[in-house]
């Protein structure tokens, strides 16, 4: 059999008031219609739930069974319906969120924080991935909106610009480079990069620029996380390049200055994919993003 939530409702009101009249004008019906509601309920369990006497109503053995478990079915029946209708309204269920480290130390804290204070009943799911890798999962519904580096490519996608981002040198606070120069006077050193395989297009942009100021970078190791970069450069084992935002990792004895190379910008953005159907949930982190893009972002 399945249970009718009214029938446990009623139930559970007469469980608390053990008397019929005082039950049937609390849930404004008739006393018959209640005891023949409750009459209902026990020929299809199978077995009484209530004891009648004289000096009053009393829950049997499987009737104090039966309370336990319905009011764990009403009150998570009624929290179903609630979060139903607060994800119909983009006030509930899951955000998933692809991101990379540039963004990680800037726009996405921010961002993330203002929708959850608006939005806390949504689960925001967030994972890190190259621009490639998160382009590729909004085309495949994995993710539902994406940090990227711009410009991207790629049918339906669409963005818009959230905040500027460069790349600086990072160095030991020992190291005697006239950093002034900027990029030009590191083209004999050691180079410390995150491997390309975790991100192809910062391992690309990281040559485009040193190209443009006119070498090509002597890689003598390659780390798994920017972290690790920070601290074989503080080690002494070479230079780095990094996007500016690591700086808030906060990393001691070493220091960044500026590559002076225009190729050494660019811009981070929101990406998401217009060809699929967009949850409420996304347009509304979407026409945040909109929003903030002037205060909380820049």
């Amino acid at each position: 059999m399945s249970f009718e939530l009214d029938d446990l409702r009623t139930f559970l009101a007469l469980s608390e008031q053990l008397h019929f009249r005082r039950t049937a004008e609390t849930l404004h019906v008739s006393q018959p219609a209640l005891s023949k509601q409750i009459r209902r309920l026990e020929d299809r369990l199978g077995g009484q739930l209530f004891i009648r006497r004289s000096r009053g109503l009393h829950l049997t053995s499987a009737g104090q069974v039966l309370v336990q478990h319905a009011r764990r079915i009403v009150e998570d029946a009624a929290s179903a319906e609630r979060i139903t209708r607060l994800a119909l309204q983009g006030e509930a269920g899951t955000l998933r969120v692809g991101f990379g480290v540039a963004v990680l130390a800037r726009g996405l804290p921010n961002l993330m924080l203002r929708f959850r204070e608006q939005f806390p009943n949504v689960d925001l799911s967030l994972r890190n991935m190259s621009t490639a890798d998160q382009v590729q999962a909004l085309r495949d519904k994995r993710i539902d909106v994406g940090f990227v580096r711009l410009p991207v490519r790629g049918e339906g996608i669409e963005t818009i610009p959230i905040v500027k981002e460069r790349l600086m040198i990072v160095l030991s606070e020992l190291a005697k480079h006239p950093v002034k120069k900027g990029l030009a006077a590191f083209h004999a050193s050691p180079f410390i990069l995150p491997c390309r395989e975790d991100s192809a297009s910062f391992y690309d942009h990281v040559f485009r620029t040193c190209r443009a100021a006119g070498f090509m970078p002597r890689v003598v190791q390659e780390t798994d996380v920017f972290f690790t970069a920070l601290n074989l450069v503080r080690a002494g084992l070479g230079v780095s390049i990094a996007p500016s935002a690591v700086q808030l990792m906060r990393v001691p004895q070493i220091r960044f200055a500026e590559t002076r190379i225009p190729e050494g910008e660019w811009t981070i953005g929101i990406a998401w994919n217009r060809l699929c159907p967009q949850s409420v949930q996304t347009k509304n982190f979407i026409r945040m993003a909109r929003r903030s893009i002037s205060s909380a972002i820049q």
